[in-house]
């Protein structure tokens, strides 16, 4: 209930009582808190809102449905080599995860640079956040081999969690699983979507 509600209410039983009514200020009182905790139609300005859209990115062509997306073939320029592909391999092979898909996350992350860090913290190849890390059994974010395994492990389980759709667990990767359910699918943050775009294309 708004404040002119609530005014409007209180008006109304003063000029009740003044008229004759023998209603007594205890009572008055318990009439008007009846009437505050019924519910209201009006929205929180807080609670309940629905995120505004960012322009350029439609959300809507994301929802939270459970097909697979497919990945996309690598161009040879995006292939790229690097000293940890042995590594990415080994990864790819014991989780099961699109060799291709990893490679594109490590350079959407950290551009292969194992000592990337993140203005939130994110650390490493794969840019693990150290709760996150610490949950993976990663004890060293700069180590090249925990951290990819780390990486392809937490990816996996957010495959595993949204049941194959790449898009879905690349936004659970990104913002956290909590924000993908929250919002029914691709987060509204462009940061999100950005990064989204930027493996898939």
């Amino acid at each position: 209930m708004n404040y002119r509600q609530a005014t409007s209410r209180t008006n109304h039983f003063s000029s009740v009582n003044q008229s004759g009514n023998h209603t007594s200020t205890g009572q008055l009182f318990q009439q008007l808190f009846s009437t505050y905790m019924q519910p209201s139609n009006n929205q929180s300005l807080y609670l309940n809102q629905p995120s505004p859209q960012q322009p350029g990115f439609a959300v809507g062509q994301l929802p939270y449905t459970h097909q697979t997306t497919p990945i996309p073939t690598m161009n040879e320029g995006d292939q790229k080599t690097s000293s940890f592909d042995e590594l990415i391999q080994q990864a790819a092979d014991k989780f099961n995860v699109d060799i291709s898909l990893i490679k594109r996350v490590i350079q959407a992350e950290s551009n292969f640079n194992p000592n990337a860090v993140s203005y939130a913290g994110a650390s490493g190849l794969m840019q693990l956040m150290p709760a996150t890390a610490k949950g993976l059994g990663v004890t060293d974010l700069f180590d090249p081999k925990q951290n990819i395994e780390g990486g392809v492990k937490y990816l996996k389980d957010m495959l595993n969690r949204y049941d194959g759709n790449v898009t879905l667990a690349l936004a659970a990767y990104n913002a956290g699983p909590g924000n993908v359910d929250r919002h029914n699918g691709v987060p509204p943050f462009e940061e999100t979507q950005k990064y989204i775009k930027k493996i898939l294309g």
